[in-house]
């Protein structure tokens, strides 16, 4: 194959027609080219009238004219041309990079597929949960979205290939999933089958394009790593199946010199909670190509005649300034259009979790003063964790046994609520629903429901077994042993743990020739089961939870609007941790809280004030033992909880930015801003290690109006009070004197006409 340059008319541009009342969201089609965006981007695709094969030819800011692509494919010795800007490149179609769908047919044992426009649809809106039962981003009112459906087919297989694109009013996204529909004879195999792909031409900067992934393992979750996207493939992803430690799914690439503020980027977020894939591919020509979706090492499904596909839903955001207007998209649409129920918009309350202090180890008495202790500490709620039920006593027992350990809560759950209830806290519960122990009732009861092969030792990790949940009747079981369980008490919250990943997949109510759909088909049993109980317990906040952050993804977000970011909560780490998940997810779905000292994982001590500032960045918490508290230690964590209670609706609902990043400089820091109006903030500095004859430089802070005049205290005391102007914070910056390692501040900012000494 060679290049050839197209020959260019002057007369062919296009300028998009835009109609008046649609200019700040549209989807459209004009001549042989389909544009949809809003007031910040445009997605434009072309069809190629010739062949019927669909092109990218722009996303990026909008443009005031349009020209045809200037390049085609030729293939030598040939007539054909198929277009180097694919947007759904197909295996066999003459492209020799990554495809974003390779079929093959079980009949005939063809592998090459012919997919030609056929139709296409503009409708207000968009949809909302996936026909399969997978989350995706939805919209409230029709008028805030715009969805462009595209229906390609393939004649002699009579396959109908569906890409769905949405774009947004108010965010500079593009959702986008894909369906394939069998209304032929034949049984198709689907071997892999992108959520999104996307084309970029050479870079126009020297620099090139660069990407960011968020790396990771247990206790070092969500690790910024950043990579120059040179000839040849990168894969980020993971085949774990059911937590996904290793790699978030999420993917971004810059173009050119990027800053937090200036420079362009693509973002690449996967609504999928299994094993996925991004594939970055730059050719011999110096073409680009990002696909993400299902990994297919662990994904083939087989399509029979009549029956459809559908893939999770992926989110690709568009930001011409910097990689802090991307993540802020991405926190307010995943905030309010993919968190779901009553907890979405609501402000989470201060929690108290057993763990730490009693691990396995407690008593109805042990649990209620524990409780006691924590009055007058600002906690509003009471989380009792691992060890509650069946013989439970370690890892090795009981999981699976949804039923309260009577030797140890005589009162059962609910009594244990109404003690809890009375001293003015509510109460909330750990489970793991996903696994079970061999020493278990369930497993001596039901040993077919475990993921195991016949006549093969399954393997265990943490002493536990997954169930399996491609099978319906376990689907059935846990929804109703659980809906019991929340029904037993008055639950307001519940923990939902998975502490395993899925090991030699096999189900015995699957035939063999679906045995490799087990993984994909188990994430469809989960999502079944979450969406049923969260709508079966509104009233109840469910929290995430796998391992600490191996599960911190957009698909378990859509219907637990919160998780554990981390099981290691020092601050050194922490920083890090929040860092990296701030690229993707907003604050009120990020879990942090203060733990003891020396530190359960990486044994470091650090001062209370700065495991209370960078605690204060998420929905905060405690995870330690108050019954060892002092009088000085409760009156220090009333102090933090009611500085949390003062800003957590900034922290909840505002914009995030990031100041100075923990990976390059000493004295990293980030900021929240009112989302309206910018007449409060809240900021954190620290500073990793101290040096001798060292100036700590000052915080340029951001999201601020320069024309205001701001109070800025020092938390949590206000016993420093200062008055800037917003430009001489957003330019001169927050200076912050240090004393010591692993040293956080946290400030206060607020509009001097709206402060008062009740703000402090």
């Amino acid at each position: 194959m060679y290049l050839i340059p197209k020959k260019l008319d002057e007369e062919i541009a296009i300028v998009p027609k835009i109609p008046d009342n649609e200019k700040g969201l549209y989807a459209f089609q004009q001549e042989n080219v389909f544009l949809l965006g809003n007031s910040n981007m445009q997605y434009v695709l072309q069809m190629d009238e010739h062949r019927g094969k669909i092109s990218l030819l722009h996303w990026g800011d909008p443009v005031s004219t349009l020209n045809p692509l200037p390049y085609d494919w030729r293939v030598s010795g040939g007539d054909e041309y198929s277009s180097i800007y694919s947007d759904f490149p197909i295996y066999g179609d003459g492209d020799d990079r990554e495809p974003a769908l390779k079929l093959s047919s079980l009949t005939t044992g063809i592998t090459s597929f012919d997919f030609k426009f056929k139709d296409s649809q503009v409708f207000d809106g968009k949809i909302g949960e996936l026909p399969s039962g997978l989350p995706s981003t939805y919209t409230e009112n029709d008028d805030e979205a715009k969805t462009l459906l595209l229906k390609l087919h393939d004649e002699d297989a009579d396959l109908e290939l569906r890409l769905y694109y949405t774009v947004f009013r108010e965010f500079n996204v593009i959702a986008r999933h894909t369906e394939i529909v069998n209304n032929g004879k034949e049984v198709i195999s689907i071997e892999r089958i992108a959520s999104c792909s996307i084309d970029l031409p050479p870079s126009p900067h020297e620099e090139g394009y660069n990407f960011l992934q968020l790396q990771g393992a247990w206790a070092r979750e969500a690790q910024e790593v950043w990579n120059k996207i040179d000839y040849g493939k990168y894969v980020v992803g993971d085949t774990e199946g059911s937590q996904v430690h290793r790699a978030n799914p999420f993917v971004a690439i810059t173009d050119g010199i990027v800053t937090e503020d200036t420079g362009t980027v693509r973002g690449f977020s996967l609504i999928y909670s299994g094993g996925f894939q991004s594939v970055l591919q730059v050719n011999q020509m110096g073409l680009l190509r990002i696909n993400i979706g299902m990994h297919p090492d662990i994904f083939k499904w087989k399509l029979e005649p009549g029956e459809f596909f559908t893939s999770p839903e992926s989110v690709a955001a568009y930001s011409s300034n910097g990689l802090g207007q991307m993540s802020r998209d991405y926190h307010r649409l995943y905030r309010t259009r993919l968190a779901r129920g009553q907890w979405r918009d609501r402000l989470r309350p201060i929690l108290l979790n057993t763990w730490e202090p009693f691990l396995f180890t407690f008593t109805h008495d042990s649990l209620v003063d524990l409780a006691k202790s924590a009055q007058g500490t600002g906690v509003e709620l009471f989380v009792l964790d691992d060890g509650w039920f069946g013989a439970r006593d370690s890892i090795n027992a009981g999981l699976g046994d949804w039923y309260p350990n009577l030797k140890k809560l005589p009162k059962g759950l609910k009594g244990l609520a109404e003690d809890i209830n009375s001293l003015g806290l509510d109460f909330g519960l750990w489970v793991e629903p996903e696994s079970v122990n061999p020493d278990s009732d369930l497993y001596r009861a039901h040993p077919e429901w475990a993921v195991e092969v016949p006549g093969k030792a399954g393997v265990q990790m943490r002493n536990q077994l997954l169930l399996d949940l491609t099978n319906e009747e376990v689907q059935n079981h846990l929804i109703s042993i659980m809906t019991e369980l929340f029904s037993s008490a008055n639950i307001v919250y519940v923990k939902w743990d998975h502490n395993r990943f899925i090991s030699n997949p096999f189900s015995r109510t699957l035939p063999p020739d679906r045995q490799s759909e087990f993984c994909h088909r188990y994430m469809l049993g989960l999502y079944n089961i979450v969406r049923t109980l969260t709508s079966r317990f509104p009233q109840i906040l469910f929290e995430g939870c796998a391992g600490g952050g191996g599960r911190f993804d957009p698909g378990m977000l859509a219907y637990m609007p919160q998780s554990w970011a981390s099981d290691n909560t020092d601050v050194e780490e922490r920083i890090k941790i929040q860092w990296g998940f701030s690229y993707v997810y907003p604050l009120s779905m990020l879990g942090a809280h203060i733990s003891a000292v020396p530190n359960h994982q990486v044994e470091r001590v650090t001062d209370w004030a700065s495991r209370a500032a960078i605690s204060h960045f998420g929905t905060f918490g405690y995870e330690l033992n108050m019954l060892e508290f002092s009088e000085e230690d409760k009156k220090q964590a009333m102090v933090d909880s009611k500085v949390h209670l003062a800003i957590r609706h900034l922290v909840h609902h505002g914009d995030w930015y990031r100041l100075r990043s923990p990976y390059k400089s000493n004295w990293p820091g980030w900021m929240c801003v009112s989302p309206k109006g910018s007449d409060e903030a809240i900021v954190l500095t620290y500073q990793r290690l101290r040096h001798s004859r060292e100036t700590t430089p000052s915080y340029l802070l951001k999201g601020l109006d320069k024309d205001k005049k701001y109070v800025v205290l020092e938390m949590p005391h206000a016993r420093k009070k200062f008055t800037f102007g917003g430009d001489e914070l957003m330019k001169r910056g927050l200076l912050t004197s240090f004393s010591h390692d692993f040293e956080c501040h946290l400030f206060y900012i607020c509009e001097v006409g709206k402060f008062t000494e009740t703000n402090s």
